[in-house]
């Protein structure tokens, strides 16, 4: 397959009047401007900031976010605590025993009153404004394309105007910190332009430095945290000249346009302030104002590369289909034409590409936004949504051997050790750390402002799932001793001196399944759904939950296996050990469904989005067919009943993007691929754009996108049972394909071929030290001993 090269060769004549030499799996084009935000932007990103790209052969509009343009926090909240309001220790245990004795809605009502957070200081994910280049272009345009290289992480714009080809490229480089645009076109001269910033927040100064670098000062006034931006301008014949702002160039051959931004932000409580933004630009600015534009995207290009090259996915599929632009060809899977596999195949490079692009070492993780946002406040505040949603958007990061990437995620993690400790013993009485809904960059930990979503104390629980995952692909010592282990750990002390008996078992309280509660009538669970389940008024939302017991048995299976690593804490361990023996046993309900709660009150026509208590399939390894076979198709039967899609007016939020894809990765585990790709073409079909972005209730989020790498990996292999499961849940929509790179847990490198469905090839290769792999492919166990097997 032919790497897309930014040289653009005219082809044959087709219905656009041109053809381009793009990789169907790793390009995403289109042949009409995108005027519209949402739908039609394109993203560039390098984990600090991101810009959307927009517009047309007139104006082309950035809209520019960077990750600590946020609003609320300390510096305008005097008494700003984390969210903390004092008093619920003080009223633990009648809660509690309002629990034990099945007076539920006694404790919904503490809960409600003493047990909620205070959003005063919360803030908002904001935007920085919106970068503008107008071009005075005279004369009809034709051959416009415009597009994004997943390969090399560059955005283009190419089109023609009385026979001058005009380029446009855009990338945000991570080694440089820096967003670059370059203009050319194939004639001297014709180059005439005018650029300026557009700030969403309080402007103090604008300066012109050497009538080529624009510099903005300003402060945004919602968090009190000082920003500059610069704009520098580097041109190869023609003028440069300012006025009122803006900057003009005339007549230039080619220009390059360096743009940078910062804050004053720092990730260290309590005031979470440090560099002066001043400093910081200007350092970034003059650390490549002298190098050639070449040597700038070569660093961006071999940066990029070094992880995304890492693993490589492809399909066979219809090549009519293929050549068609991206639009057309999500149009096309919406109408319910699957044949086009290279498109799946570029949805799994443009998810990489996302989390490679949003989330680096060294910034903050991933919003629900990415580091892309467009405007003044984003959906759901953009905040570390932390029962399913930041979460999602890393399942990729293991299998796709992109660790790095989930860096940030790990360090501001660790950055929520300190406030969670507090929100521990404000809320609880107790030691350890929590986390629970809902977070931010200023290091909110306490509950939030809703019993049915703010009252889920294992937000903290969930993250510690990726730090062991961060271990368990990477066999990283160092970092399990000195990172992972220490913070698990005390996630556990906290779940350990938090658990409750009932009903002979331990179960975790105060707790709500996700955002879900039981319908009640009459004080009994009603038999079948009679309202939409997020009417307060007919629901009790304390009732224990499994998602819970699913959660601290996971947290606390992790501890141990990390403790018998590092050869540490047996006490501790023994404690925990015997705590997980006594968690209340996953039941099956009478549906035969795996209950939610410990009560049997599931019910058929409750669809709600939320599936909280398949944690045990996915993302966690509780119930899987070789271990626990009966609870495997009772989480068959519970994922069937809650059902998948917008299933209209009642039950409008169970479809979305988030919902759609966590049910994809359970299906997936379920060993279903066929049920998994219908999910997923259906979560295309009603919340995709021709982007291949996706929504969730209108608003357009990563998080699917941004997870898809990691549910198709898992549809293709997976590795939490004890062995290499190859083509697991393989649908029959991708009779041929290969993958190269896909890590197994423990650090295995997996290559799979398949062609007519089966497999065709597998190498594997070992990491030092460790033993050869047990390979099963569908039920048997398969051996280097079969000639499609390859160990090395």
């Amino acid at each position: 397959m032919k790497m897309l090269s930014l040289i653009f060769a005219l082809i044959t004549l087709c219905s656009y009047s041109f053809a381009l030499d793009f990789s169907p799996d790793k390009t995403l084009w289109f042949t009409t401007p995108g005027k519209e935000w949402k739908s039609q932007s394109l993203h560039v990103g390098n984990g600090y900031m991101g810009a959307s790209f927009y517009g047309g052969v007139e104006k082309e509009q950035f809209d520019v976010a960077e990750k600590t343009f946020w609003t609320g926090g300390p510096n305008v909240t005097p008494d700003y605590n984390y969210g903390i309001v004092d008093g619920g220790r003080d009223h633990i245990g009648e809660i509690r025993n309002a629990i034990a004795n099945n007076r539920i809605s006694v404790a919904d009502s503490l809960v409600r009153k003493h047990m909620m957070g205070n959003y005063k200081g919360f803030g908002c994910f904001s935007k920085v404004g919106n970068l503008v280049i107008e071009f005075p272009h005279a004369g009809i345009s034709s051959d416009y394309v415009r597009g994004l290289d997943l390969n090399k992480a560059v955005g283009f714009v190419q089109y023609k105007i009385d026979k001058v080809t005009y380029n446009r490229e855009y990338f945000c480089s991570y080694p440089d910190k820096v967003m670059a645009i370059r203009l050319t076109a194939d004639k001297k001269g014709q180059l005439n332009f005018t650029i300026y910033q557009e700030m969403e927040y309080k402007v103090e100064t604008i300066n012109v430095l050497h009538d080529n670098e624009m510099v903005i000062n300003g402060l945004i006034e919602a968090s009190g945290l000082k920003y500059c931006a610069r704009i520098k301008v580097l041109n190869s014949g023609g003028e440069i000249t300012s006025e009122q702002g803006k900057l003009k160039v005339k007549n230039a051959d080619n220009v390059t346009i360096l743009y940078t931004v910062a804050t004053e932000y720092d990730a260290k409580a309590p005031m979470y302030k440090g560099a002066n933004p001043f400093e910081k630009t200007d350092g970034v600015i003059s650390n490549i104002a002298d190098d050639k534009y070449e040597a700038i995207k070569t660093r961006h290009v071999l940066d990029y590369q070094a992880l995304f090259n890492r693993v490589s996915f492809s399909l066979t599929g219809d090549s009519k289909l293929e050549s068609l632009p991206t639009n057309e060809r999500v149009e096309q899977l919406k109408k319910g034409m699957t044949d086009d596999s290279a498109l799946k195949a570029l949805w799994f490079n443009l998810g990489r590409y996302l989390l490679i692009s949003a989330s680096r070492p060294g910034t903050l993780p991933s919003t629900l936004q990415g580091v892309w946002n467009g405007i003044k406040e984003a959906a759901w505040s953009g905040n570390y949504q932390s029962n399913i949603n930041l979460q999602e958007m890393y399942w990729g990061a293991g299998p796709t051997n992109l660790p790095e990437c989930q860096e940030a995620y790990i360090e501001w993690v660790e950055n929520q050790m300190e406030p969670g400790r507090k929100v521990a013993q404000a809320y609880y009485g107790t030691d350890g750390w929590v986390h629970h809904a809902t977070g931010n960059i200023w290091g909110y930990a306490a509950p939030g402002t809703d019993l049915k979503w703010g009252m889920y104390p294992v937000g903290g629980v969930w993250h510690c799932r990726h730090l062991w995952d961060q271990y368990d692909f990477t066999r990283d010592y160092d970092y399990l001793k000195n990172r992972a282990y220490p913070i698990m750990k005390e996630a556990a002390l906290f779940c350990l001196e938090n658990l409750m008996m009932y009903d002979g078992n331990y179960v975790f309280t105060p707790s709500s399944s996700a955002e879900h509660g039981i319908e009640i009538k009459n004080g009994l669970p009603v038999a079948y759904s009679t309202v939409n389940g997020e009417q307060d008024a007919h629901k009790l939302y304390t009732y224990p939950a499994f998602q819970d017991v699913e959660m601290v048995y996971d947290l606390f299976t992790n501890v141990i296996k990390a403790s018998a690593i590092l050869k540490t804490d047996n006490d501790f361990c023994n404690k925990i050990s015997e705590a997980r023996n006594k968690l209340m046993k996953l039941k099956i309900g009478k549906y035969g469904q795996l209950q939610e709660w410990v009560i049997d009150a599931d019910n058929p026509r409750d669809h709600h989005r939320h599936i909280a208590h398949l944690y045990a399939v996915y993302p966690g390894g509780m119930i899987t067919p070789t271990k626990t076979p009966e609870l495997f198709q009772a989480a068959k039967k519970s994922l069937n009943m809650r059902g998948e899609g917008f299933l209209r007016d009642r039950w409008y939020y169970t479809g979305g993007n988030w919902a759609m894809a966590w049910r994809i990765a359970c299906w997936a585990r379920l060993l279903d691929g066929e049920r998994a790709i219908k999910v997923f073409n259906l979560m295309i079909e009603e919340n995709g754009f021709e982007n291949m972005m996706t929504a969730q209730v209108n608003n357009i989020q990563v998080d699917a996108t941004m997870a898809t790498p990691g549910l198709f990996a898992e549809m293709i292999m997976q590795s939490h049972d004890g062995f290499i499961h190859l083509l697991p849940a393989l649908p029959s929509e991708w009779p041929e394909g290969e993958v190269k790179g896909l890590v197994a847990r423990g650090g295995y490198i997996v290559n799979i071929w398949w062609k007519n469905g089966q497999l065709e090839k597998v190498e594997v290769t070992v990491p030092k030290g460790l033993p050869e792999p047990k390979l099963k492919l569908k039920n048997e166990v398969i051996t280097s001993k079969d000639q499609r097997i390859m160990v090395i």
